[in-house]
């Protein structure tokens, strides 16, 4: 079997559409966390880069390159950079083909060029699996687990009354963890908190994530603000470069620190654990390098007797690909089911995932056990790369 085309999709769900106009757009839709609201930056709509590649025996197999704060860019790198490595070799050898692709952007392993390797490698995991009639967590070496427990992601940057609203919604949902977003004001950080925490009681998981807003100083003083609501964890207190800032934090206070939703290849993640910056570790999947480097990561992350929650930000493509592989994780904790308004979650897929009593449901199927609405992606294309057509074997 020999691929034949790689083809990159950009979507995009603005939320201008959704609402009918930006005006109409709720101020903590535009800005739900710290790093959009610092910089005045609002956040458009959702975003993605779908991936496609196909074989001379027919088979397709699907992934998703993450896509903030514009998709074409992870579209332009499938097409022109990795796509003639690509063509006309054996899709079964996904090892050689993501050391083949690292290699051609050996100098940017972080970032973009890593997101477009993340989104090829799951569609060639997806055509792996479906080639032998396997979900991609049996390829993994079997399955722990056929749910993941979850936490309902976020309430946003918002006031309090705002923040138990949304708790509320978070609950009749039937989500048993919770994550609130802070990084702004200190005062109105711990209102926000305490609002949460009334609603939601004085026992279940309450997760914080400063999106890297703080420096170390407000860091601690934030996590000992809030030490009466007995928080889960803090997410991202600093600026991820910063190992000696958060290693700081992480000696300073009495919560877990969880980073990584930035990171894109192994390489950071044992800077990070060598530093002892942080406690639990979260990857996107999209972001950082695919299925395979995903799997190194959490191996990595074992050998410290650490645990991984992972970034859970992206399409149904992506959320499907981090079940199959949360699924076969030794060091699983706990996901991120992010619950802003996002069509590019649902709406794509035929069949919706499974979502009950604060867990989801790992798809059975072969790859990654979905099937893919082209009619419903085709609604959501964005206008394609300059080049715009994809590599295809001639």
């Amino acid at each position: 079997m020999k691929i034949t085309r790689v083809e990159a999709i950009p979507l995009a769900a603005t939320f201008e559409q959704i609402y009918g106009g930006l005006d109409r757009v709720p101020a903590h839709m535009l800005f739900p966390s710290a790093n959009f609201a610092n910089v005045g930056a609002p956040r458009t709509g959702q975003y993605t880069c779908l991936v496609r590649i196909g074989t001379d025996e027919g088979l397709v197999g699907v992934g998703e390159a993450y896509g903030l704060r514009d998709p074409r860019v992870s579209a332009a790198i499938v097409e022109h950079v990795l796509a003639p490595v690509l063509i006309g070799r054996d899709p079964l050898r996904t090892e050689a083909l993501w050391q083949a692709m690292f290699a051609i952007g050996a100098f940017h392993t972080e970032g973009y060029h890593t997101q477009a390797v993340a989104g090829v490698d799951i569609a060639l995991w997806d055509l792996k699996g479906k080639a032998l009639g396997q979900p991609i967590s049996v390829l993994l070496g079997g399955p722990l687990r056929d749910s993941l427990w979850c936490y309902a992601s976020p309430v946003t940057l918002c006031d309090p009354d705002t923040a138990q609203e949304c708790a509320r919604e978070f609950l009749a949902k039937g989500f048993g963890a919770v994550k609130v977003k802070v990084g702004g004001t200190l005062s109105n950080d711990v209102d926000r908190v305490a609002a949460v925490r009334e609603v939601i009681g004085s026992t279940m998981p309450l997760l914080l994530d400063v999106n890297a807003a703080l420096d170390a100083r407000g860091a601690i003083a934030l996590a000992r603000a809030v030490e009466p609501y007995g928080c889960y964890w803090l997410e991202e207190p600093v600026p991820p470069e910063d190992l000696a800032g958060m290693a700081h934090v992480r000696r300073s206070v009495n919560l877990p620190i969880a980073t990584g939703e930035q990171s894109s290849s192994i390489y950071t993640f044992r800077d990070h654990l060598r530093a002892e910056a942080a406690d639990v570790f979260m990857p996107n999947v999209t972001k950082a390098g695919g299925i395979s480097e995903c799997q190194r990561i959490s191996t990595l992350v074992h050998a410290e007797n650490l645990k991984m929650a992972p970034h859970g930000v992206g399409s149904g493509i992506g959320l499907a690909a981090t079940l199959q592989w949360c699924a076969a994780m030794p060091n699983f904790l706990i996901y991120e089911y992010n619950q802003l308004l996002n069509p590019l979650r649902h709406d794509i897929l035929k069949t919706p995932m499974v979502f009950q009593d604060g867990h989801l449901r790992v798809p059975p199927g072969s790859g990654l056990g979905i099937e893919i609405n082209w009619e419903e992606v085709d609604r959501f294309k964005m206008m394609p790369t300059p080049a715009g057509a994809a590599h295809a074997a001639r």
